[in-house]
């Protein structure tokens, strides 16, 4: 089926890549990222490149090949004209080392580049214009592609969820067998205006990759890049290439405490939340939410930021939430904030995090400012923004509705200009951007900003309906170097919590002033409301990719297997592992279908482990390559698998919290015959409770900070001992 060209550039913006993927300047193409080539020789003979199973050649007839040996596959392609030239070389860059042939075609006007990373299991191919060329001819064009792969990509619309059994036009495309050999087809630049598309044929669809047709012509010195990335393994090879994206853009990896907003929990007035558009009427807006911090505060769980939505400027049509109402001014509406933005800051004594939407069609800013659509692509608009929102306390800005209403026109340099002005202004006043309702393309052009570190990746106001889309949408996001924000939620619901404590992203709930559980989100924090996650997000697991694009291929529909989805904390070759699961088959609240079993390496864990039931409180020993049995209670399942060392001794950590071993609360962990663990404290914190399991009684002692209580139950084999800290807030503990 021929993928409709309209819907492919829905919110198509490009960036300016800092690696060797952006389109070079009028003057020469170059390659920031080739610091070191040298030239095998030119010749008319046909070229070859071997490496990883990969086999790369090109004609001098234009036809072009690429096998890979574990998929058996073979894909072909030809240019449009013969060759002028081949030739061949090798260097390095920021993604490796390479092999390279260069095709010249088509009176030497344009270039083919096939770049193969032979450690990298990848292959960049580079579509070269030395002039303004007509936007035709595609380069690559690819057949063979066997039509029993099973295959995703991700829609482009809001939140890009995954779209199983088909091939959306931005990409990335993934494609599997049952034995999880993977490749992985994506534009390398352009993200926002480039095209995948995917034409039947007999053996499979035809893929091709290029610049939306929406863009006439190619300008001159412009360069198109695409990746195919080979590998064993859904979510490996998913990484893998959001890897080769990070590198070949230099952008460092984000920790998942990088800012307030990762680092700590915080509050939100977005759609979903108590106070959206609302507040208590005798308080105000502004007293609502003074009212809010001290709320919290006194229950013992402090506000670390708060989150101002779309009612915080000025828009069209007045306080309204509607989604036709645009920006009249991105500043501090005066009926609600009488002071200006900077007075309440200084009042709330909180960093803060500030939504923005797109530009009103009545906005002075129109006669002011260059405009793109409903976006400003001028650069005294960003800059008088960003020293604006840096001097009122904001730390993060939110860029919404990138799927529609805050799209630039399909035009490379107005696209641009929106990310990269937006970007570059932010960052020079140090705060950092989420993006939200974002298309596939945005995931692919945040690996070209290091100040952008979070995304949204599920739909307004969580909810378990929204649980598949928020898994496997993390997986994307993960794969590019973001964190996921699942978006608010209420401190009631556990199993929200739960899953967005571990996103390893954002945690923030919209309550009202009455309505704080408090026990619930202890669960989740440390006493001064640092966020104790996992060091990863929790994604789904390879076998539920397989179960559900098999559904899709075999029946069209919905998967009836549960869902699987796993992260953890890692210290060195000590791995603890969370695995999160829910039925997804009404009413499936039987202790042990057969379908609710996971062996322990379909998890990614060798074994033994300790499997703890969070829920229940309770736990088994599982052997190596031993299973593990959920246990649904409404629905869902949350299990902690510790392992367990050769002397039979396995630390859970504090199991009163959702992620037991959190490096927030956890140091260093070392697991040979002695388990050796550096705690760290909150100020206001005097002990913590560990718990673990081993086969005999364990002994417990201590090198900085104090260990009571020992406890140890023969018929369980769990034990549990009280641990306070020493100097530094700082606990030093063995177990043997």
């Amino acid at each position: 089926m021929k993928l409709n060209l309209l819907a492919i550039c829905i919110g198509c913006a490009v960036v300016p890549h800092a690696g060797i993927l952006r389109a070079a300047p009028p003057a020469a193409p170059h390659h920031a990222l080739s610091t070191a080539a040298t030239s095998a020789g030119t010749s008319s003979a046909a070229a070859t490149l071997r490496g990883s199973g990969l086999r790369v050649s090109l004609a001098p007839s234009g036809a072009y090949t690429l096998r890979y040996a574990p998929m058996h596959l073979a894909l072909t392609g030809t240019l449009p004209d013969r060759t002028d030239s081949i030739r061949t070389t090798s260097g390095s860059d920021s993604v490796g080392d390479y092999k390279q042939i260069d095709a010249a075609y088509a009176l030497g006007g344009r270039m083919a580049v096939l770049r193969l990373y032979p450690a990298r299991g990848a292959v960049l191919f580079l579509d070269k214009h030395r002039g303004a060329d007509p936007n035709t001819a595609p380069f690559p064009s690819l057949s063979g592609v066997p039509a029993s792969l099973l295959r995703f990509s991700y829609r482009v619309t809001t939140f890009s969820p995954i779209h199983f059994g088909k091939l959306d036009s931005q990409g990335p495309w993934a494609f599997f067998d049952q034995n999880q050999n993977t490749f992985i087809l994506s534009p390398a630049d352009n993200f926002l205006v480039s095209d995948l598309q995917a034409t039947p044929g007999a053996s499979g669809p035809q893929m091709s990759s290029g610049i939306s047709t929406v863009i006439p012509t190619l300008p001159s010195g412009f360069t198109h890049g695409t990746w195919m990335v080979f590998g064993k393994g859904i979510t490996r090879t998913q990484n893998l290439w959001g890897d080769l994206l990070q590198k070949s853009n230099h952008k460092a990896p984000v920790p998942n405490d990088a800012d307030v907003l990762l680092d700590r929990f915080g509050y939100w007035t977005d759609n979903g939340a108590t106070y959206y558009y609302k507040f208590v009427p005798s308080l105000g807006y502004l007293g609502t939410l003074l009212a809010v911090r001290d709320r919290f505060q006194q229950m013992g769980v402090p506000l670390a930021y708060m989150q101002l939505d779309s009612w915080w400027y000025p828009k069209h049509k007045g306080f309204s939430a509607g989604s036709d109402n645009g920006a009249l001014l991105y500043r501090a509406d005066p009926s609600i904030f009488p002071d200006g933005l900077a007075s309440f800051h200084q009042r709330l004594h909180l960093p803060l995090l500030t939504h923005a939407r797109w530009i009103a069609k009545t906005s002075p800013y129109r006669n002011q400012y260059k405009m793109s659509n409903n976006v400003i692509i001028d650069p005294r608009f960003w800059n008088a923004t960003a020293d604006y929102l840096h001097a009122a306390g904001v730390v993060v800005y939110e860029q919404d509705w990138l799927n529609q209403n805050a799209r630039p026109a399909i035009d490379i340099s107005q696209a641009q200009a929106f990310l990269q002005q937006m970007a570059g202004s932010m960052a020079a006043q140090h705060i950092a951007i989420q993006y939200c309702m974002a298309l596939p393309g945005y995931f692919m052009a945040s690996t070209q900003f290091q100040n952008l570190r979070t995304i949204r990746v599920s739909d307004d106001r969580f909810l378990p309906a929204r649980y598949d889309n928020f898994l496997y949408t993390s997986a994307l996001a993960h794969a590019v170097g973001l964190w996921p924000w699942s978006d608010v939620f209420m401190s009631s619901e556990l199993s929200n919590l739960v899953l967005s404590t571990l996103s390893a992203g954002p945690v923030g709930v919209g309550d009202a002033l009455q309505s704080i559980d408090v026990g619930n989100l202890r669960r989740a924090l440390r006493s001064d409301s640092v966020i104790l996650k996992p060091d990863t997000p929790l994604v789904p697991i390879d076998s539920t990719y397989l179960a559900d694009a098999s559904a899709h291929a075999s029946a069209g529909g919905a998967s009836k297997a549960p869902m699987i989805a796993t992260t953890q904390t890692s210290f060195g070759p000590s791995t603890e592992t969370y695995v999160f699961s829910y039925s997804r088959t009404p009413n499936n609240n039987a202790a042990n279908p057969p379908e609710t079993v996971a062996s322990l390496p379909s998890l990614g864990v060798k074994g033994p482990v300790y499997a703890w039931n969070w829920r229940q409180s309770r736990g088994t020993l599982i052997p190596a390559n031993g299973a593990l049995p959920f246990h649904y209670i409404d629905g869902w399942d949350y299990t902690v698998l510790a392992p367990v060392n050769p002397r039979g001794i396995a630390l859970l950590g504090d199991v009163s919290k959702i992620v037991p071993l959190a490096r927030k609360r956890f140091v260093s962990v070392s697991n040979t015959n002695t388990i050796q663990a550096t705690v760290v404290f909150a100020k206001d914190e005097r002990s913590v409770v560990l718990t673990g399991f081993a086969q005999r009684q364990p002994q417990v002692s201590t090198t900085l900070g104090a260990a009571t209580g020992l406890n140890y139950n023969t018929a369980t084999h769990i034990f549990s001992f009280t641990l306070a800290p020493g100097a530094k807030n700082l606990a030093k503990v063995q177990i043997f």
